[in-house]
């Protein structure tokens, strides 16, 4: 073991690692297939590759990575009709989670959603897809902490994270051109904005699948 590696498998370093290459996965960094660089990690956060090995494991029970003998660990590739599946899943989720918000969400929270909204409008006036990606992604973030339902919210962001890899770049190559007939977040702003809860649910079950498959 090389100096200044750590000799024992710390839980909070090994989550450190998880939520690292979480984190990776998500923004889509990490492409189907790609192997996760174990070496790499060690350098990063100088430690063995036990607390990696570790996080890896939790990482393949959650899903997020594949076991494949003398291979290591990879990001998995999947299937249309699974990724499909996770895609309408992930709409019905989403389209709870607004439901739940127009119910529970506090006049500052509706502030900071049309706040969020109007930044969403600015970065598609501009045809900046970067731009429109992260204020759509804040807006998203804003529902999700308005429903006050974490257990939702985690299996909202774990579908996300599974599907990043297949969404993530044309997400951000497609998301300014198509904002002004997106359904989401102008729409789904109207719909929490009276407290409709059953359109709201049509509204962002209707948006995730456009910008999820998009």
């Amino acid at each position: 073991m090389q100096p200044g590696r750590s000799p024992v498998a710390s839980p909070t370093l090994a989550e450190s690692i998880r939520l690292s290459i979480i984190e990776s996965l998500a923004s889509g960094l990490l492409q189907p297939g790609q192997p996760i660089d174990e070496r790499g990690l060690s350098e990063r956060f100088e430690v063995s590759r036990t607390p990696i090995r570790e996080a890896i494991l939790q990482l393949a029970a959650q899903g997020f990575v594949v076991m494949e003998p003398r291979s290591g660990a990879s990001v998995p590739r999947l299937s249309i009709q699974l990724l499909r599946e996770l895609l309408e899943l992930l709409g019905e989720l989403e389209g709870a989670a607004a439901k739940f918000a127009a119910k529970r969400m506090r006049p500052a929270e509706k502030k900071a959603l049309e706040e969020a909204l109007a930044a969403c409008a600015e970065a598609s006036a501009r045809d900046d897809a970067l731009a429109y990606r992260d204020a759509n992604d804040h807006f998203h973030d804003l529902i999700y902490a308005a429903c006050r339902n974490e257990t939702l919210v985690d299996q909202i962001r774990a579908l996300r994270t599974r599907c990043a890899a297949y969404t993530a770049n044309r997400r951000a190559a497609c998301s300014a051109r198509r904002a002004s007939t997106r359904p989401s977040p102008r729409r789904c702003c109207a719909a929490i904005r009276p407290r409709r809860r059953r359109r709201c649910w049509s509204t962002s079950r209707s948006a995730a699948a456009t910008s999820r498959s998009s």
